[in-house]
């Protein structure tokens, strides 16, 4: 997608006018290097936090009756979760020397520009980075990662405002992990699929994310199953695969080893701030400005999620 970009004066722009000039810039930029950034829902939030209910106990009046019984009424027990803001950001500084050399022969004219783009790749690979990582939110600046997201309880015990995610009645909050050593197989990947269905996941929502190693044994897999008669000099697949009509994602940042089944639906990002550009202030010969975004990602029902460690690379 072309974008058109404007020369700028970032002595007189003001912080509105930086983000008509480079916003959609910054955009495109983010979606293309993190890919999960991408497909996650983005929902617009108020609050310094974000805050959804869970359902953590059935209705227990639910039951067969006699004739003219006196009928018991009752309801869910539910609990209010929260997950705190996070803040990332970039920073660029262009100096006064630099602006006007990439005017001359040889230059790349708008410099600004092409130093907000590369940053924008900067902080979309840190978010990516971020969205696929470690993060406990209780007690990191990151924004929250996967892996603490769709866990068990045995190695992030906390989840939100949770204080332990095994308790009775937070069955929700306990995802399904399986950490054998094996080999990637498509029995192990139709079982995946299988128990998180079996836990109330809707298939139209499931993804498969997990890093280019082990979509690659996916297609050594499959391609033994597909071989027809060749028609062309082409050989391989082209797209995102898919397996039993769930697709198959690939991306830099999991970890390797590991492979996730998630429920999109229930996996979110909370965004206070979108993706801004501000202009700082400089007591020296050069502009600056920075890329900031508010956000949080989180998870409404990591038991329809699932996480797969030990496979080998």
């Amino acid at each position: 997608m072309a974008t058109q970009l404007k020369a700028l004066a970032t002595s007189t722009n003001s912080r509105a006018e930086l983000n008509d000039l480079y916003g959609s810039v910054v955009y495109e930029t983010l979606n293309t290097a993190a890919p999960f950034y991408q497909k996650v829902r983005k929902v617009k939030t108020t609050s310094d936090r974000i805050g959804f209910r869970v359902r953590s106990a059935a209705n227990s009046t639910a039951d067969s009756y006699e004739e003219l019984d006196t009928i018991v009424t009752g309801n869910s027990t539910r609990q209010r979760i929260y997950f705190p803001i996070k803040q990332v950001k970039v920073g660029v500084e262009i100096s006064g020397l630099m602006e006007e050399a990439a005017k001359g022969t040889g230059g790349i004219g708008d410099i600004m520009a092409q130093e907000m783009r590369d940053a924008a790749n900067d902080l979309g690979k840190e978010i990516d980075t971020q969205l696929l990582g470690t993060a406990d939110p209780n007690s990191s600046n990151d924004i929250s990662g996967l892996t603490y997201l769709i866990d068990s309880g045995s190695n992030y015990t906390t989840y939100g405002s949770v204080s332990t995610r095994t308790d009775t009645g937070y069955e929700w909050a306990v995802a399904n992990i399986d950490e054998d050593s094996e080999d990637l197989s498509l029995s192990l990947m139709r079982n995946m699929i299988t128990t998180c269905l079996d836990d109330g996941a809707r298939f139209e929502n499931l993804l498969f994310l997990t890093n280019a190693t082990q979509v690659a044994k996916f297609k050594d897999l499959v391609q033994n199953l597909q071989r027809t008669v060749p028609t062309s000099s082409k050989v391989g697949f082209t797209g995102m695969p898919e397996f039993d009509g769930v697709p198959v994602m690939d991306d830099v940042n999991v970890p390797s080893g590991y492979m996730f089944l998630l429920d999109m639906s229930t996996i979110q990002m909370g965004v206070l701030k979108e993706p801004t550009i501000e202009q700082l202030p400089e007591p020296k010969d050069a502009s600056a400005a920075y890329i900031k975004m508010y956000a949080q990602l989180y998870c409404t029902n990591p038991k329809v999620n699932y996480k797969k460690t030990g496979l080998s690379t």
